[in-house]
Protein backbone atom coordinates (compact mmCIF):
# COMPACT_ATOMS: atom_id res chain seq x y z
CA UNK A 1 0.00 0.00 0.00
CA UNK A 2 1.41 3.93 -0.77
CA UNK A 3 1.66 5.86 1.87
CA UNK A 4 0.44 9.43 2.68
CA UNK A 5 2.88 12.21 1.27
CA UNK A 6 5.34 13.39 3.67
CA UNK A 7 6.73 16.89 2.52
CA UNK A 8 7.49 19.50 1.61
CA UNK A 9 11.51 19.81 3.47
CA UNK A 10 14.08 21.58 2.00
CA UNK A 11 16.62 19.62 -0.34
CA UNK A 12 19.64 19.77 1.71
CA UNK A 13 21.74 17.41 2.68
CA UNK A 14 20.63 17.85 6.54
CA UNK A 15 16.93 17.21 5.83
CA UNK A 16 17.22 14.54 3.43
CA UNK A 17 19.05 12.82 6.56
CA UNK A 18 17.12 14.14 9.24
CA UNK A 19 13.98 13.12 7.48
CA UNK A 20 13.68 11.26 4.66
CA UNK A 21 12.80 7.33 5.33
CA UNK A 22 15.09 4.79 4.80
CA UNK A 23 12.69 2.30 3.05
CA UNK A 24 11.05 2.14 -0.37
CA UNK A 25 9.15 4.64 -1.88
CA UNK A 26 8.42 7.26 -4.88
CA UNK A 27 10.08 10.68 -3.96
CA UNK A 28 8.85 13.98 -5.45
CA UNK A 29 11.90 16.91 -6.08
CA UNK A 30 11.05 20.47 -7.19
CA UNK A 31 10.21 23.23 -6.23
CA UNK A 32 6.68 25.14 -4.53
CA UNK A 33 4.85 27.57 -5.65
CA UNK A 34 3.15 30.41 -4.11
CA UNK A 35 0.44 28.60 -2.00
CA UNK A 36 3.20 26.01 -0.64
CA UNK A 37 2.14 23.19 -2.79
CA UNK A 38 4.94 21.36 -4.32
CA UNK A 39 5.33 21.29 -7.98
CA UNK A 40 7.48 18.21 -9.17
CA UNK A 41 10.43 18.42 -11.46
CA UNK A 42 11.93 15.33 -11.01
CA UNK A 43 10.01 11.89 -9.44
CA UNK A 44 11.77 9.08 -8.92
CA UNK A 45 11.45 5.38 -7.85
CA UNK A 46 13.31 3.78 -4.40
CA UNK A 47 13.45 0.00 -4.26
CA UNK A 48 15.32 -2.63 -4.04
CA UNK A 49 18.20 -4.51 -2.14
CA UNK A 50 20.18 -1.60 0.07
CA UNK A 51 18.36 1.25 -1.85
CA UNK A 52 15.74 4.04 0.00
CA UNK A 53 14.09 7.61 -0.58
CA UNK A 54 17.00 8.79 1.31
CA UNK A 55 19.95 7.05 -0.05
CA UNK A 56 18.63 7.97 -3.59
CA UNK A 57 18.00 11.91 -2.36
CA UNK A 58 21.28 12.11 -1.17
CA UNK A 59 23.08 10.54 -4.81
CA UNK A 60 21.36 13.17 -6.25
CA UNK A 61 22.49 16.29 -3.63
CA UNK A 62 25.77 14.55 -4.73
CA UNK A 63 25.28 14.68 -8.32
CA UNK A 64 24.45 18.47 -7.93
CA UNK A 65 22.41 18.59 -11.16
CA UNK A 66 19.16 20.40 -10.65
CA UNK A 67 19.91 23.82 -8.79
CA UNK A 68 16.08 24.84 -9.42
CA UNK A 69 14.89 22.02 -7.05
CA UNK A 70 14.38 23.40 -3.51
CA UNK A 71 12.15 20.96 -2.03
CA UNK A 72 11.15 17.49 -1.80
CA UNK A 73 8.78 15.32 -0.54
CA UNK A 74 7.92 11.43 -0.70
CA UNK A 75 5.38 8.76 -0.03
CA UNK A 76 6.48 4.71 0.93
CA UNK A 77 5.07 1.53 -0.81
CA UNK A 78 5.73 -2.21 0.31
CA UNK A 79 6.61 -3.77 -2.72
CA UNK A 80 8.58 -2.87 -5.59
CA UNK A 81 5.90 -3.91 -8.06
CA UNK A 82 3.57 -1.37 -5.85
CA UNK A 83 6.51 1.53 -6.47
CA UNK A 84 7.50 1.00 -10.00
CA UNK A 85 3.67 1.07 -10.70
CA UNK A 86 3.03 3.86 -8.66
CA UNK A 87 6.03 5.86 -10.19
CA UNK A 88 4.50 5.53 -13.46
CA UNK A 89 1.40 6.88 -12.48
CA UNK A 90 2.55 10.03 -11.10
CA UNK A 91 4.82 10.97 -13.97
CA UNK A 92 2.35 10.33 -16.26
CA UNK A 93 -0.18 12.68 -14.33
CA UNK A 94 2.51 15.53 -13.61
CA UNK A 95 4.97 15.09 -16.70
CA UNK A 96 7.89 16.82 -14.79
CA UNK A 97 10.75 18.38 -16.08
CA UNK A 98 13.62 16.14 -15.51
CA UNK A 99 11.81 13.58 -16.06
CA UNK A 100 11.17 13.83 -19.65
CA UNK A 101 13.02 11.30 -22.47
CA UNK A 102 15.68 13.10 -24.46
CA UNK A 103 15.23 11.76 -28.36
Amino acid sequence: MIGNYQGNYFYNTGSVQAVAVDTWGIYYCGRLDPSGKLLPLYIGRACGEGVSVRSRLLDHLRQDQWSDVTHFGYRTGATSQEVVSFEATEIAEFNPKYNQRVG
